[in-house]
């Protein structure tokens, strides 16, 4: 409900919302990001900066965390959150922690932002939510106002981000992104081939070398991703830099 509700912000919630273009090409597959045509990857470089008045259940005082997802192509899915808060849910801080997510279908993608609270014995339990189309996203700071798990509005509750969109292949200049796609579509490839290799109980030595690819792909892929990250967190610094010397 929460994913149609949002969809519906596209058309001011009302009337109707059409269908991507792509998805009325015959040769669209939703499962495989090469049928994508004419659709430009993004890259979205998210910094959730803090909260306020976020509700409690009960009389205790709340120590919220914020899950981010992304719900979109199963290629496109993520997910990750910041660190818990100690016993604040009037204002809370969160000044260290950025995001950057890699959206290669951003026509179908929603961005999901999910405040939870963690309990004596270290449980979430829900308290807020807010969902957009990555495709209404705008740049900048914003100002989010969070919702109940029924959609309905928040008296006062909000998150504070900051939210920079770039074109991913644009900013590719040492061909970091284009690896790491080529290096995440090679562990998926071998991820499936172990898993199938498992459910035929065919655990031989084809078995243990497609584990051993599987690792060492995955440690490839982290490397790389921390290293674009990196890049991306550097560039955005000296832009803010140069932007304060101009002001």
């Amino acid at each position: 409900m929460q994913l149609n509700q949002s969809l519906f912000m596209l058309g001011g919630r009302s009337g109707y919302v059409l269908q991507p273009d792509m998805m009325r090409d015959d040769l669209f597959d939703p499962f495989d990001k090469g049928s994508l045509k004419h659709v430009e990857p993004i890259t979205v470089q998210l910094q959730i900066l803090g909260a306020r008045h976020l509700p409690k259940n009960g009389r205790s005082i709340v120590c919220p965390f914020v899950e981010v997802e992304v719900c979109g192509s199963e290629f496109d899915n993520s997910k990750n959150k910041t660190d818990v808060v100690a016993d604040n849910g009037l204002n809370p801080l969160w000044l260290l922690k950025q995001f950057i997510f890699d959206i290669n279908n951003p026509q179908f993608a929603f961005l999901r932002f999910v405040v939870y609270e963690e309990d004596m014995f270290s449980d979430p339990n829900f308290l807020a939510q807010a969902t957009f189309p990555v495709e209404s996203l705008k740049t900048g700071y914003r100002s989010v106002p969070l919702k109940n798990s029924y959609s309905e509005d928040l008296e006062l509750a909000s998150l504070l981000l900051h939210v920079e969109i770039i074109n991913a292949k644009e900013e590719d200049e040492e061909n970091l992104y284009s690896s790491i796609q080529q290096l995440r579509d090679r562990a998926n490839e071998l991820s499936n081939q172990v898993s199938n290799l498992e459910h035929s109980n065919n655990c031989d030595s084809r078995y243990q070398q497609r584990l051993d690819e599987l690792r060492l792909a995955q440690e490839q892929l982290m490397e790389l991703t921390e290293a674009r990250n990196r890049k991306l967190m550097e560039k955005k610094k000296r832009d803010r830099q140069l932007a304060n010397r101009r002001n």
